[in-house]
């Protein structure tokens, strides 16, 4: 019981200095780089926003590339003796979350919300990113823990951007996302790679926090990979793809973590494998309780 109350701590102390962080936007000047990467993601998501049938898949695409250069522009500017990294990957996905969840609000303030709301998460995430990847010493016990709270987060908003950004998947009524469009196969398959290329990103990350071998990190990435990319078809294939179907990929994902991040001899523990069994038959039927509806 007291492990777990030390990681619950450990998990608020660090979601409160990630908050802290974006609270320092006021006081920190905006560089040029910085300036331009927030602007392109901006246009970006709106071009989503009014885009048609597939050129909502390459508005996405291109609002997580230029994020993804934006930053790494960023990081040569800030610290450029930090070579490129995560940050990049992480950047990468919360552009194409603002992006999918400009498709799903009411053209007008909805629209200018889900931007500032992207921009400064995005700006958020990746000074948190460069700071963790700057200790001397690399990332201690304390740091995983709240990576993985943020790469949980991370994963949600991605998979409903993924989700909103293929036609047909979501639709909102009074929003873009509720122009027709069939949902066929194809469209179900597409968010299925969509989610299984985040979450093999976000779990790279998390194992290469752990500092494990290559071969280690090849291996979560694909288990992360095929664990929500299958979660990702089946749930858009029965409708649960609004709120509930990102929400369990997002638990599956942290599910999974929980496992690898745990040393080899207590991987088949029965007490963390009835944890995870637990919280993932509890978002199972959460989602199929409610994830036709939302």
């Amino acid at each position: 019981m007291s492990s777990r109350r030390d990681v619950r701590r450990l998990t608020v102390q660090q979601l409160a200095a990630f908050a802290d962080t974006t609270a320092e936007f006021g006081e920190t000047e905006l560089t040029r780089p910085w300036a331009e990467t927030l602007i392109a993601v901006g246009v970006a998501a709106v071009i989503a926003h009014f885009s048609e049938g597939g050129a909502t898949v390459l508005a996405g695409a291109a609002a997580a590339a230029l994020a993804a250069v934006g930053v790494n522009a960023v990081r040569q500017t800030d610290d450029s003796d930090l070579q490129p990294g995560s940050e990049i990957v992480l950047a990468g996905l919360v552009g194409l979350a603002t992006a999918g969840l400009a498709r799903i609000v009411p053209t007008g303030v909805g629209l200018i919300l889900v931007i500032v709301i992207g921009a400064l998460l995005l700006r958020a995430v990746v000074i948190w990113e460069l700071r963790l990847r700057s200790l001397p010493s690399g990332a201690t016990r304390r740091d995983r823990v709240g990576a993985l709270a943020v790469s949980t987060l991370i994963l949600f908003a991605a998979s409903i951007g993924v989700a909103a950004l293929v036609p047909g998947i979501i639709s909102v009524p009074g929003t873009p996302s509720a122009r027709p469009d069939a949902v066929g196969p194809f469209a179900v398959i597409a968010t299925g790679i969509g989610s299984a290329i985040a979450a093999g990103l976000l779990a790279a990350r998390m194992a290469s926090l752990r500092r494990e071998r290559t071969s280690g990190i090849v291996r979560d990435a694909l288990g992360a990979a095929l664990i929500n990319g299958l979660a990702s078809v089946a749930f858009a294939a029965f409708g649960a793809a609004r709120l509930a179907g990102p929400a369990g990929l997002a638990v599956l994902f942290y599910a999974r973590e929980l496992w690898a991040a745990a040393p080899e001899g207590e991987r088949s523990d029965p007490r963390l494998l009835l944890e995870i069994a637990a919280l993932v038959l509890a978002t199972a039927a959460a989602v199929l309780w409610i994830g036709v509806s939302l």
